[in-house]
């Protein structure tokens, strides 16, 4: 009984029915998006293969503007939501499972973004359809289908937001109570924190962002192409893993580096908007069918970026003052805690003197409960 107590802990899942049912409605809400859109791929994949000239006018090409239609345009879309949803499901658990009130309300924010990109995505299909887009008005079914996605992210986001509530009147006081009374290391710890969820979604944003330029907008005989895949998709990657572990290790140097080189991006993101956007020529645009997509993605990164410029300099501010060493003792001592713990749920002969080991651990403890 005490082994699959203790397996089912491995997910730090806490036993409030608050945060359970914050990770029950993350997991119907992909389970729901993820058959959405699955179908929805299926469907326009089905359709460029079995009819030309079908209800959609698939293969025909808009004379005015010379720009055929294309399978992987719509599929890159679908795919994203399914991507997002799973990143989502990520951020929710591991919130939860850490308490991390901040985290929660990025995941909350995040489902929001999730909500205005499928509203981009039916306002460009239904309400002011492109060149190609406007197919979609066509078939019936895929504008419900587009809707019902509408209305299970809005669904959701109430959810998210009411529960989200709950959780920081009940884990707000127990977030930063592990570093003591020491006011300094929690205001630390706040910015420490925020900097490492900025972190994870500049990392989804950065990726989403290149891979859609790379997929939707960019060719094959275009150097920018592979300068996208080979150079800007891996090497945000590593940056970003390498800002994880400045962080984390509190190198001074190294998050020097990050400040700069996060400092100067803005400039590449304010290029890429003035040029999806200004003198454009119509009859050549290789924007049409993704600048809505691309702007909101570019915006939304610009604006995670400055921030985390300034979370960077926060916690580089902070470096030095105790805050690694005070959470390398926390967690040293809450490992130490739950062997206790473990070993005293299993019985045995060593039940009795762990006991006493865990008497002496009253003060952790009582800092921060055990789910």
């Amino acid at each position: 009984m005490a082994g699959r107590r203790l397996r089912l802990k491995c997910f730090s899942i806490p036993k409030s029915i608050w945060a359970r049912l914050f990770i029950a409605v993350a997991l119907l809400e992909v389970f729901a998006i993820i058959c959405i859109e699955s179908y929805v791929i299926k469907r326009t994949a089905n359709i460029y293969k079995y009819g030309t000239e079908s209800q959609w006018g698939f293969g025909m090409q808009n004379e005015s503007s010379k720009i055929s239609i294309t399978q992987q345009s719509f599929i890159v879309y679908d795919a994203m939501f399914i991507v997002a949803q799973l990143f989502l499901l990520m951020l929710c658990w591991e919130a939860v499972a850490h308490k991390n009130t901040i985290q929660i309300i990025a995941a909350t924010l995040f489902n929001v973004m999730c909500l205005a990109y499928a509203l981009i995505q039916y306002t460009t299909f239904y309400i002011r359809p492109s060149a190609s887009a406007g197919i979609f008005q066509k078939d019936n079914d895929m504008r419900v289908l587009s809707i019902t996605t509408m209305v299970v992210y809005s669904l959701c986001s109430v959810a998210f937001a009411l529960l989200s509530w709950e959780l920081y009147q009940m884990f707000g006081w127990k977030t930063y109570k592990k570093l003591g009374a020491n006011l300094k290391l929690r205001r630390a710890y706040k910015w420490h924190q925020i900097l490492l969820t900025l972190l994870k979604l500049d990392v989804f944003f950065f990726i989403a962002y290149s891979v859609q330029l790379a997929t939707l907008v960019l060719r094959v005989s275009d150097p920018e192409t592979w300068v996208q895949i080979g150079v800007v998709i891996p090497g945000s990657v590593v940056f970003l893993v390498l800002s994880f572990w400045a962080l984390k290790v509190e190198k001074k140097r190294v998050m020097i580096v990050v400040i700069v080189c996060l400092g100067l991006s803005p400039a590449y993101f304010i290029y890429k908007l003035v040029r999806m956007n200004v003198g454009v020529a119509k009859a050549t645009d290789p924007y049409l069918d993704s600048r809505k997509y691309l702007n909101f993605f570019v915006s939304i990164t610009l604006g995670l970026v400055l921030v985390t410029v300034y979370a960077s300099i926060r916690c580089y501010r902070n470096f030095g003052i105790g805050l690694k060493e005070a959470i390398a003792d926390y967690e040293a001592r809450k490992a130490q805690l739950k062997a206790s713990k473990a070993l005293e749920d299993g019985g045995g002969p060593d039940a009795g003197p762990m006991s006493t080991v865990r008497y002496e651990y009253a003060d952790v403890h009582e800092r921060f409960e055990l789910d």
